[in-house]
């Protein structure tokens, strides 16, 4: 159900009702003539990935589960996800120059409420990394807590020069021991004509598909203090499920790949 509930979160509600009506309509056991019929139903080539995992888990993990029963687990998630939709809150988050206007969140307190808040998952994703003990203190009580910790983070490595240090060894030992601990290897990016590859720019935490901050601040002590910065910090609804399943994604295709950190 957690997977139903993110695919209809994330497909518009026409395409929710034509999909279910498509699986409907498929033959039980039929998982090739399924895939070919929901590829149709579903033009949007990122959505179609999402509605072929669901297909995967259902397939793998619920066979005997009818077509008709799966579309009416779908439309339902659908009904709970515009429910929750209505429950969302949105904050602007803020660091640098303070001027007259509306109050703003800081990005460090936002950070370390969506850290804090974590129960049972917690993923964060920043390109660089560096001096950061209070984050770091933070990630280390939350997999104390029982929180699963998966963080993805640039590596020297791929981005060359972009680097000054290892962001692997920055995270500190006490977390690396606790967390899986990303990379997007040179050999998963695609390249210009001139053999420069892209980079893992994203920066966002999510705690337990309920609380999601997207930001425009690394990791390090410039973006919490000195820098001008600016974030969103998101209660509720369905996009923290939605980056979370992302992330997923990512991870299951073998295009993050994970590290042991020295």
């Amino acid at each position: 159900m957690p997977w139903m509930i993110r695919l209809a979160g994330a497909l518009p509600a026409g395409t929710i009702q034509t999909l279910a009506s498509t699986i409907t309509a498929c033959s039980p056991g039929q998982w090739g003539d399924v895939r070919l019929q929901v590829d149709q139903a579903v033009p949007q080539p990122p959505l179609r990935s999402l509605v072929r995992a669901m297909v995967t888990v259902w397939e793998q993990q619920a066979a005997g589960v009818k077509p008709g029963e799966v579309a009416l687990m779908l439309r339902t998630a659908a009904a709970t996800a515009q429910s929750v939709r209505a429950e969302q809150t949105v904050e602007l988050v803020w660091t640098g120059p303070l001027v007259t206007g509306p109050a703003m969140r800081r990005t460090d307190q936002a950070l370390l409420q969506v850290i804090n808040a974590a129960q049972q998952s917690l993923l964060i994703v920043s390109f660089a990394v560096y001096k950061i003990p209070a984050i770091a203190t933070a990630i280390v009580q939350a997999a104390e807590r029982g929180a699963m910790i998966r963080i993805c983070v640039e590596a020297p490595e791929p981005s060359g020069q972009k680097m000054a240090y290892d962001t692997v060894k920055a995270l500190g030992a006490e977390v690396a021991r606790r967390a899986a601990i990303y990379v997007w290897p040179s050999d998963k990016r695609k390249t210009d004509e001139h053999g420069k590859a892209g980079v893992l720019h994203a920066k966002c935490a999510v705690a337990d598909s309920r609380l999601l901050f997207i930001s425009s601040a690394n990791l390090t002590d410039n973006a919490m203090t000195l820098n001008m910065e600016l974030g969103t910090l998101i209660g509720g609804g369905v996009a923290p499920g939605i980056v979370v399943a992302q992330f997923e994604q990512l991870i299951a295709a073998d295009i993050l790949k994970k590290v042991t950190a020295p």
